[in-house]
């Protein structure tokens, strides 16, 4: 391949490509860090493209709030692919019963290329046995997660039933704007206990959501308190 016509590619493929390099001494055409949707490329036979990593641990800024709950550990964070930001979400829920409620189970974001594209990746940290998905909630056209707020029911010793976080909320933004952002929820956009806190910053421009870490307590065995997911922390990137 020339570099010509490695530089075609990038051009011509701009709303998903990040970075795109011509390596001289084998004349190939090398996506770099940033990665693009495979996908643009199943039908290059033979066309010298070497696909980057998939998954990176690299973030700008995190957020997080102030109201999450207090119990259980903090799990791995999990990230989209390079390159890729979070375009939506959906949540694992129990919903209520007679005893031991815990709401929210789990939480994955749904990933996508700078043009909006899905490609199939997402990412979640984690999630404990009960409930089911909720459907997705996504983003308008070419806009991303920012910022988020969380749904928690304050922990009480006396309280023989504690839930932890029961709903999240998101802001979807473009790249490169500063204002101008959109409430996203799953309807019906809240749970059964506690209230939702403040919201937290906003990634910087030309950033947004690619990444997640969250705060679940596990299975504490029969006749035990169990609340799941207690508390989240969202990762930005350029």
């Amino acid at each position: 391949m020339s570099e010509s016509q490695c530089a075609y590619i990038c051009l011509e493929n701009s709303d998903n490509c990040c970075e795109i390099t011509y390596a001289t001494s084998t004349r190939e055409c090398k996506l770099g860090q940033s990665s693009c949707c495979h996908t643009v490329f199943d039908d290059m036979v033979g066309s010298n493209i070497i696909q980057a990593s998939r998954k990176y641990g690299e973030y700008t800024k995190m957020l997080f709030v102030s109201n999450g709950g207090v119990l259980g550990d903090w799990a791995d964070e999990q990230f989209c692919t390079k390159g890729h930001y979070a375009i939506g979400y959906k949540m694992k829920i129990e919903e209520p019963h007679e005893t031991d409620n815990t709401e929210v189970n789990a939480i994955d974001i749904i990933c996508g290329s700078r043009g909006g594209d899905r490609c199939g990746d997402k990412a979640s940290s984690g999630q404990e046995r009960w409930g089911d998905w909720t459907g997705e909630a996504l983003c308008p056209a070419i806009t991303f997660l920012t910022s988020f707020s969380l749904q928690v029911q304050k922990h009480n010793d006396e309280r023989k039933d504690n839930t932890g976080a029961n709903y999240v909320k998101f802001k979807c933004r473009h790249l490169k704007d500063s204002g101008n952002d959109f409430d996203l929820s799953y309807p019906p956009g809240y749970g059964v206990y506690g209230s939702y806190g403040e919201w937290s910053d906003a990634c910087p421009v030309n950033s947004a959501i690619c990444g997640i870490k969250i705060k679940i307590q596990p299975f504490q065995g029969p006749e035990v308190d169990d609340t799941s997911l207690n508390d989240v922390k969202f990762f930005c990137c350029e």
